[in-house]
């Protein structure tokens, strides 16, 4: 026994330096991979892929702009909802949904804003022609485009303008059936130089402002091709405006536009007033 006791201990402390190098091994290999993972795994998960869609007058880096995205975005770390309120800030946009695809992927949607009527304001100093959508969102300064395919809206003071502004609630009824006959006959819209809200001879209210509807009592038409002015109730649709149009093709094949000073379509029956004073 005396000779096999010893041998035993032998044994034991000739596997102990094992042991400690094995562990070492071991917390090398994991310092190295952690070394490696750090310089390879992020840049993997790095945001690089962007599908964006729903835009049409805003470019891929107006989206990206407008989103506050940046050039080393992570996928783990990068906040949807902070991308979501920062593209709905935008006036130009009115509604976007955000959402990640694994691993370095982001998806944006957008709903652009639409003109449906344009307005001259102050910006700075400057005058300028912007462009009002039909929830009343002046979004945007108007290109040739949009000038060109919805009338002018007048009779609105706006103080302190910004893009964003929204108009008063007494015009949502207009701009939201502006908004329906842009969708299905903007023909109908593009035939319009200029609405212009009239109320007890004076504008219908600032934009600023809160006024009622009772405030805004009727709208007065400028046909683009025509010089008579038509006056209309509160609300507008394409049914009246085709029959706009129709009565001032029959004027124009008579002859007798020239002699009519306005027409009248508040009632059932269309009245015109001649320069005279007459009415028919």
């Amino acid at each position: 026994m005396s000779d096999y006791a010893p041998r035993l201990a032998g044994n034991g402390a000739t596997k102990r330096p094992e042991r400690v190098l094995s562990a070492l091994l071991v917390i090398a290999a994991s310092l190295a991979l952690i070394a490696v993972g750090a310089l390879v795994v992020p840049p993997s998960l790095r945001v690089t892929r962007y599908e964006i869609t729903g835009n049409s007058a805003m470019t891929r880096d107006d989206v990206l702009s407008a989103a506050l995205i940046h050039d080393r975005e992570f996928f783990f770390s990068l906040d949807v909802a902070r991308v979501k309120a920062a593209l709905t800030a935008d006036s130009r946009i009115a509604s976007a949904s955000v959402s990640k695809l694994f691993p370095n992927g982001l998806k944006i949607v957008v709903a652009e804003r639409a003109a449906v009527a344009t307005a001259l304001v102050d910006i700075e100093g400057r005058a300028s022609v912007v462009c009002i959508d039909s929830q009343g969102v002046a979004f945007a300064e108007a290109g040739a485009d949009a000038a060109a395919s919805v009338p002018v809206l007048s009779g609105i003071r706006f103080e302190g303008f910004r893009l964003g502004t929204r108009l008063p609630s007494a015009l949502r009824d207009l701009l939201a059936s502006l908004g329906e006959i842009q969708a299905r006959e903007p023909a109908l819209l593009a035939a319009l130089s200029e609405i212009r809200v009239v109320g007890a001879g004076r504008p219908a209210g600032s934009a600023s402002g809160a006024p009622t509807a009772a405030t805004m009592v009727e709208l007065l038409l400028y046909p683009l091709n025509q010089r008579i002015p038509v006056r209309v109730g509160a609300s507008l649709d394409a049914a009246t405006l085709r029959s706009i149009i129709l009565v001032l093709d029959v004027l124009g094949t008579r002859g007798i536009a020239a002699s009519v000073q306005e027409l009248d379509f508040r009632t059932g029956t269309v009245v015109y007033r001649s320069k005279e004073g007459q009415s028919g």
